[in-house]
């Protein structure tokens, strides 16, 4: 006789408090290294991610999941940390591109290392390689099921 699937409030319950764990961790550690917060380092690495590592304040806000205000908000905040700057978006004079500062990337490179040793210290005290493929691969799948958009 097999167990009953966890109730659908336990599951999501579960995922939050996971986001929460790792998120508290990865903030730790990125605080401490690098005075950078989780919070600021995941805008950086969405637009580090970019083509040109420049983009509308409204992709930034789609690939982050929150509302445009909110982000043109912590922009303003990153950007007077020197990390990020706005720049007159070419093909559209109402809007600006937010982009990278040098400071910003070399903030983002050395940051993002810290990031991954501390995700690969959590990660790989619990799940096999193959496991955390299998995990991100689910995740993903229940991601796009809820139409969240990948980061740009």
């Amino acid at each position: 006789m097999s167990a009953l699937p966890p109730s659908r409030i336990e599951w999501l319950s579960d995922l939050v408090h996971l986001e929460i764990a790792l998120w508290n961790r990865v903030d730790a550690r990125l605080r401490v290294e690098h005075g950078l917060s989780l919070a600021f380092f995941w805008p950086l690495y969405v637009v580090g991610r970019a083509r040109d590592e420049r983009l509308r304040v409204g992709e930034l806000a789609a690939a982050l999941g929150l509302t445009v205000g909110g982000t043109s908000k912590i922009v303003d905040r990153i950007a007077g940390a020197g990390l990020l700057r706005r720049e007159p978006d070419a093909g559209d004079r109402r809007a600006s591109r937010v982009a990278l500062t040098d400071t910003g990337r070399s903030c983002l490179d050395a940051a993002g290392q810290t990031y991954e040793v501390e995700m690969a210290t959590a990660l790989d005290a619990a799940l096999s390689a193959d496991d955390q493929r299998y995990m991100h691969r689910l995740v993903r799948r229940l991601l796009d099921a809820t139409g969240m958009e990948e980061p740009a």
